[in-house]
């Protein structure tokens, strides 16, 4: 039924194009406060994964004298790959350990699944 695609032919080439590795942090912080409010985050490594990170667009946007950058940042993921949209990112490097993308990123919103790997909208934070 599939021809001369499979599903397992469609994971190898993801799996191929996972170059760069991600530094995933989850907050460990699930209690609240006096008032009920949640205490500060308390993010702590859960480990390192294949990924590939890149950036579809980014624009300037001006209101008056305030000047913001808008970046759009995609992470493709093996499929299984343990990440939530509660997630953060503090390092994005090459194979090697060299810093391709600096900063933090957060996962933005639910992970989407696809047939041959999860995808994930990022947002740098500041």
């Amino acid at each position: 039924p599939w021809g001369r695609y499979s599903p397992a032919a469609g994971v190898d080439m993801i799996s191929g194009r996972l170059t760069m590795r991600a530094t995933v942090e989850r907050n460990q912080a699930i209690a609240t406060d006096g008032w009920g409010n949640p205490v500060a985050p308390d993010f702590q490594p859960l480990g390192v994964v294949r990924c590939f990170i890149w950036s579809t667009a980014s624009r300037e946007i001006v209101d008056g004298d305030k000047t913001a950058m808008i970046e759009d940042i995609r992470g493709l993921f093996a499929l299984g790959t343990d990440i939530t949209e509660a997630d953060e990112i503090t390092a994005v490097t090459d194979a090697r350990g060299v810093v391709l993308i600096p900063g933090r990123l957060r996962v933005e919103g639910p992970i989407q699944h696809k047939h041959t790997h999860v995808e994930a909208a990022l947002k740098r934070i500041a």
